[in-house]
């Protein structure tokens, strides 16, 4: 299988007239539109054999300094290629010395706090928003599952010599009804989050390693994240345990080369395992993306 993605991240505009008072508006997003065609699918043969996917949004982002020197800010996602969940994620913020507050539908401090993940192909090769029409079994090997874009109040550290620490806590998961509906959770459980991050440089190499986690009641994520780069060469480990009834395991690996200033190529491996020793998904994936000009890529690949 093949596909052609072309992404776009639309020029930051400043909005800042006197009523506003200390607060300027950036308006931005991306686009990414993916052709791609596909050859028979073990998880699923009924797949078809070539369709189009999109994954964009419109962000507006706000941000201010105030009197005291406290910086105070919010950001709106609204959803610019499906019909459903128009809005995503929006929130709003204050951050100082002390660290930054967030309250609102916002990632988790797992989510926020993770390592990072490669993007040879142009997007992250574990968040790959463009598979949802392809329906191949594929799984994100990230913490969207239990409080999702969920309403919730997170708490992010300021980095000692590049250690940082986080904690949500999510007082209704029902707020978020998809996430709930995906766990099958009925009752207005809480779920809380952490997340731990370091990120600084060992010899001449550039190290982040993270872990993290989030609870529901008996339903509950982990997190293990290590990615190492060094004269162009990036390695990435990313493995998540999830627990929501049926123990599984997701584990993607990627190796990446950036040929020069256009050119990255690389790989990814994922395995998912349930405890009982089960795969019920593999891949190997082989691309690359090129960079057509500023903010915009070609990417290619397998899968």
């Amino acid at each position: 299988m093949s596909k052609l993605l072309i992404g776009t991240a639309a020029a930051a505009l400043m909005i800042a007239p006197a009523a506003a008072g200390p607060i300027a508006l950036t308006v931005g997003g991306y686009h990414n539109t993916m052709f791609y065609v596909s050859q028979d699918s073990d998880q699923n043969p009924n797949a078809s054999d070539m369709n189009i996917d999109q994954d964009a949004e419109i962000i507006f982002k706000g941000k201010g300094k105030l009197n005291n020197g406290l910086e105070v800010g919010l950001q709106v996602q609204m959803e610019a290629a499906q019909a459903s969940d128009q809005i995503d994620e929006h929130y709003i913020y204050v951050k100082g010395g002390f660290g930054k507050v967030t309250i609102g539908s916002e990632n988790s401090a797992a989510r926020m706090l993770e390592a990072g993940h490669d993007k040879y192909l142009g997007y992250s090769q574990i968040e790959d928003n463009l598979l949802g029409g392809l329906k191949i079994g594929y799984t994100q090997a990230v913490h969207t599952k239990l409080s999702g874009d969920a309403p919730k109040l997170t708490y992010v550290s300021p980095s000692f010599s590049g250690l940082q620490v986080g904690y949500s806590l999510t007082p209704s998961i029902n707020d978020d009804i998809e996430n709930g509906d995906d766990l099958g959770i009925e009752d207005e459980n809480e779920v809380t989050s952490y997340g731990v991050r370091y990120k600084g440089k060992v010899g001449p190499a550039k190290v982040a390693i993270s872990v993290g986690g989030e609870e529901v009641g008996d339903d509950e994520d982990s997190s293990t994240r290590l990615q190492v780069s060094m004269n162009g060469i990036k390695f990435s480990y990313n493995a998540l345990n999830r627990d929501t009834g049926t123990e599984t395991d997701y584990v993607n690996t990627a190796v990446s080369y950036k040929v020069n200033k256009m050119l990255t190529v690389g790989l990814d491996m994922q395995t998912d395992e349930t405890a009982a020793g089960a795969t019920t998904y593999e891949h190997t994936r082989i691309g690359g993306s090129y960079k057509l000009g500023s903010g915009v890529k070609l990417t290619f690949s397998n899968m």
